[in-house]
């Protein structure tokens, strides 16, 4: 073999190998939860975290902290300036940004079907403009928000009924407790239990599960519903990390998002059950208001998006409800 064509042939082999290796390198991916990862949803996350980083060995891996690490109200900069690379963060937490991801609370279809009519599609699609970010899964579908209290509700205008009080709240909550009289507090999730014991708040807005991992249990007397809105959280991966990384570690990453899917609802199931013992456990009080209740709820809640987003919102209403 001339020593020009060995030169080559060596060369190539080379470049060869510099491109295996850099396919091969593994990524890691720092991920910040807006709950504990020890509590509520923040433990799911970390749950399919973890299943995504034994899967994913020597190519992608994930490194989660909490909101100890990183303050919620700085998260979703965070994600969308690229000082993290993916973010568990609810929505209501960037709709200074973006309005329109509060629509997946407010879904009436299960996420197998948000992905088929196009409404994931058309989310993703928003969150890569707005975010910067690649809207992949989600967390807490069919999980039914309440209104908890430390004191009985039921001011004398029945269409008031929770007049009087003062409720911890979220942007998502605020126009039902307006309308159900309620005045609002902003608070993170953190305060809360202080905020109790002090009557700075009578009550609060959360999800069926979690009040005990809260450690609001002993200050939770009474939970109002039927259920409204859904504890629906996206999982969202940084836009300019998401396109740095390679095929196989992008393929690993949707196909999870789909594993999830299927799995979450099993996970659901199971701590459905759970969740109900320890309310019953606390001698916490279950209060049906009516159908009524939740529909003022839903109603209040779309009207104040499509306010905000006369664009968007519609179209995604006909996408997200039967």
């Amino acid at each position: 073999m001339e020593r020009r064509t060995y030169r080559i042939l060596a060369a190539a082999i080379l470049g060869c190998v510099g491109i295996v290796s850099a396919e091969a390198q593994e990524v890691r991916l720092k991920a910040a939860s807006f709950l504990p990862l020890n509590a509520n949803f923040g433990f799911y996350f970390k749950k399919w975290a973890d299943a995504v980083n034994a899967k994913g060995k020597g190519s992608l891996q994930i490194d989660v902290v909490g909101p100890e690490a990183v303050p919620v109200a700085e998260q979703a900069n965070a994600l969308k300036n690229g000082v993290l690379q993916m973010g568990f963060i609810a929505a209501t937490y960037y709709v200074g940004t973006m309005w329109e991801g509060e629509v997946l609370p407010l879904a009436e279809r299960p996420m197998k079907e948000l992905r088929a009519n196009g409404a994931w599609d058309y989310l993703d699609k928003l969150h890569r403009e707005k975010m910067n970010s690649v809207l992949i899964g989600q967390i807490g579908d069919g999980v039914k928000m309440h209104v908890y209290t430390n004191r009985p509700a039921g001011a004398a205008d029945a269409a008031k009924p929770m007049a009087g009080l003062t409720l911890r709240s979220v942007p998502i909550f605020k126009p039902f407790f307006e309308a159900l009289g309620a005045r609002t507090v902003t608070l993170p999730p953190g305060e809360v239990f202080t905020a109790l014991e002090r009557n700075v708040v009578q009550g609060y807005g959360w999800p069926r599960w979690g009040v005990k991992d809260m450690g609001w249990l002993s200050v939770t007397k009474f939970r109002y519903g039927p259920g409204f809105f859904g504890a629906n959280t996206p999982i969202l991966v940084n836009l300019d990390a998401w396109n740095k990384l390679s095929d196989g570690q992008r393929k690993l990453l949707t196909e999870m998002a789909l594993w999830l899917d299927d799995e979450w609802v099993k996970w659901r199931a199971e701590r459905d059950v759970e969740e109900e013992k320890v309310l019953q456990s606390g001698g916490v009080k279950v209060v049906d208001m009516g159908p009524a209740f939740s529909k003022l709820a839903h109603d209040a809640r779309w009207a104040a998006l499509e306010k905000n987003s006369p664009q968007h919102i519609p179209h995604l209403r006909k996408l997200m409800t039967r």
